[in-house]
């Protein structure tokens, strides 16, 4: 007898799926580079024993900095992963101006972190595009569950449903998800996904993740979408999946 597995072709903002666990650090969305609206908000997501030390710092301040200007930061409370996740919120008090660099003091509270999505640096950077972000995302199809993804690796199984979300939309979005077991009486799970070229990943990998999805279980997902400066996309209706199982197959 001999496994088949489904191709893993996307994950969230983590290593490569071949790659061993990824080391203690944080993330960052939308990712550094990016070019960001001037009323952009950011999240910062802690991994390993950065997580908690996420958590802690609700209430704390930040610094956006570029030439000549520089722009306070809130860190607001976010969402935990029932993996061992935790992000926050990052919310600018002021505009960014047009067309600089700006950097994140992110070693003001979190000395010694890395952006593991941001080549290490402990101080990453953003292109702040032409103006402000005030138009919500709009769905040009309804989201649709596409496939479910399986693979297993030498750190563990990798278990993801892919969803996909075609959107008109100038800056990077994401999903927060709300995720039930159907007919069973259990907490809900309440994390976000990044959108990547129109596509949403909600599940795990061998080292942890996102969402909790047990094999071959039935789950029901509330999605909101968000864009970078927090405009959020018209309802729509709860998607029904169930988490991929390892098939097999006759020699």
């Amino acid at each position: 007898m001999r496994t088949v597995v489904l191709l893993l072709a996307l994950l969230v903002l983590s290593a490569p799926a071949h790659a061993a666990c990824p080391e203690d650090g944080v993330q960052v969305f939308p990712m550094p580079g990016a070019v960001v609206p001037t009323n952009t908000r950011f999240l910062l997501e802690g991994l390993g024993a950065f997580s908690s030390r996420v958590a802690d710092l609700p209430g704390r301040i930040l610094r956006l900095q570029s030439e000549g200007h520089e722009v306070e930061v809130r860190i607001q409370r976010g969402w935990t992963s029932s993996l061992g996740r935790t992000t926050v919120v990052l919310r600018p008090s002021g505009s960014l101006k047009p067309g600089r660099v700006y950097t994140l003091r992110l070693d003001d509270v979190l000395p010694g972190a890395k952006v593991l999505n941001g080549g290490g640096t402990s101080q990453p950077e953003w292109h702040s595009g032409r103006g402000q972000d005030v138009a919500r995302p709009r769905w040009l199809k309804q989201p649709a569950v596409s496939e479910g993804l399986l693979r297993r690796t030498r750190d563990g199984t990798e278990r993801f449903v892919k969803l996909r979300m075609s959107l008109r939309e100038d800056s990077p979005a994401y999903v927060v998800v709300t995720l039930w077991r159907r007919g069973e009486d259990v907490a809900p799970q309440h994390y976000i996904t990044p959108l990547h070229d129109g596509v949403a990943l909600v599940g795990h990998s061998a080292c942890g993740g996102a969402f909790a999805l047990e094999e071959g279980r039935s789950y029901r997902a509330k999605l909101e979408v968000f864009d970078a400066a927090g405009n959020t996309a018209p309802a729509v209706s709860s998607l029904q999946f169930e988490a991929p199982v390892a098939t097999q197959e006759n020699p």
